[in-house]
């Protein structure tokens, strides 16, 4: 026995190098299944003893983001297998915060880019002014905040991996044009074109006159960038020269051609709405004390096609996303005592985080992300045996 014994040691020993990853993938999964219990503890005392909540409700999930210490830079046209989230973290002490992506699920952190690289600081003001990334994945486009200069609007080239500060003041993207070779941009209020190749800003009153400029409000572009709806900000000589009655304008894109008024999306979405992973779901008017939003459609922009647990539409009916936080309606098929999951990402006690809601979809997994299952990349859900188990628990105490 003690030979046997002596023999497995000395191969333990041999390939314990080899076997290294193998202990490391026991330990974390031991590690998950405390978490785990952790939480639902958590979920079944809220619920159940101390009467906080009830299983219709929003029940918070953690997930747990770990940022290592080596990173590598995200390769800006990569195809990922999940849709990936900006998030900015920096270690507490620090002074500036650093840009990075994970997937949603939390998981595979990656930089984007250094304070350095982007060349100012990323502070967004409100929902619409953080960072948008452009559909090939390449850009991103924020307001920023820099010493001497105060706050602008960034441009960064994840390819070339540096910023370019291209005006003043806060802004935000109304639409990706051209083949993204174009940015269409808010500017305090402007709208303006942005040349991606070069970061040259130019605003439409220089380009279609000041009353063009003064007679649309802002604009909102549907069916595959082809049309262009505003809402009627002022009337003037231009808007009457515009056909038709109405609260908007639509016109055939590009170049804002065949201008004419009537009521294209509904009265809720006068200002134009936001599109989710899909680039045919949108909602309109966030609120950020709200978390249910009608969705619509651009096959019929005035209809309401569902609802939406959050601003962002990721999958409809089932996942959206708002104020850093995953919603997730779990369907009937899901054996589970729970209705609704809000997943939130939180990092080490090392690290203070801000999580935006940019979703970003390789251009391969667009094709086929309605196929994708998402929840078998989320934490397990409590089966009715699991959540009763944990309630005796409280309840024999």
């Amino acid at each position: 026995m003690k030979k046997k014994l002596l023999a497995y040691s000395v191969g333990a020993l041999c390939v314990g190098a080899i076997a290294y990853p193998a202990w490391k993938m026991i330990k974390e999964k031991i590690s998950y299944h405390k978490d785990y219990q952790e939480q639902l503890d958590l979920i079944v005392e809220l619920i159940e003893i101390e009467r906080l909540k009830t299983r219709d409700d929003a029940i918070s999930w953690r997930l747990n983001i770990t940022i290592p210490e080596q990173l590598e830079y995200e390769k800006w046209d990569e195809d990922n297998e999940i849709p990936r989230v900006l998030f900015k973290a920096r270690k507490k002490g620090e002074k500036y915060s650093n840009l990075f992506s994970m997937g949603i699920d939390g998981k595979d952190v990656k930089l984007v880019a250094t304070y350095e690289d982007f060349g100012s600081k990323i502070l967004p003001f409100g929902y619409f002014t953080s960072p948008n990334r452009s559909p090939s994945g390449r850009y991103i486009i924020s307001t920023s905040h820099k010493k001497d200069y105060g706050y602008g609007c960034t441009l960064y080239d994840l390819k070339e991996r540096v910023g370019y500060r291209f005006a003043s003041g806060r802004c935000f993207v109304e639409s990706w044009i051209d083949n993204e070779k174009i940015a269409l941009v808010n500017n305090d209020g402007q709208s303006a074109e942005l040349k991606l190749d070069s970061a040259g800003l130019v605003y439409l009153k220089d380009i279609y006159g000041y009353d063009f400029d003064d007679a649309n409000n802002r604009f909102f572009l549907i069916d595959k960038n082809k049309k262009a709806i505003s809402k009627i900000k002022n009337d003037n000589d231009f808007l009457a020269s515009v056909n038709g009655v109405g609260e908007q304008i639509i016109y055939d894109m590009p170049g804002f051609k065949k201008p004419e008024k009537g009521s294209f999306l509904s009265g809720e979405c006068n200002s134009g709405g936001v599109f989710g992973v899909s680039d045919n779901l949108f909602t309109c008017n966030y609120d950020r004390q709200n978390f249910v939003y009608n969705v619509y459609s651009t096959d019929k922009p005035k209809e309401i096609v569902g609802q939406s647990l959050g601003f962002r539409v990721i999958k409809l009916g089932s996942w959206g996303m708002q104020d850093g936080f995953i919603y997730r309606i779990i369907k009937t098929h899901e054996k589970t005592p729970l209705k609704i999951i809000k997943y939130y990402y939180e990092a080490s006690n090392k690290y203070e985080i801000k999580v935006y809601d940019d979703l970003y979809v390789s251009q391969k997994m667009q094709e086929d992300f309605y196929k994708l299952n998402l929840s078998k990349y989320f934490p397990d859900l409590p089966t009715k045996e699991k959540y009763d188990e944990t309630l005796i628990k409280f309840l024999y105490k």
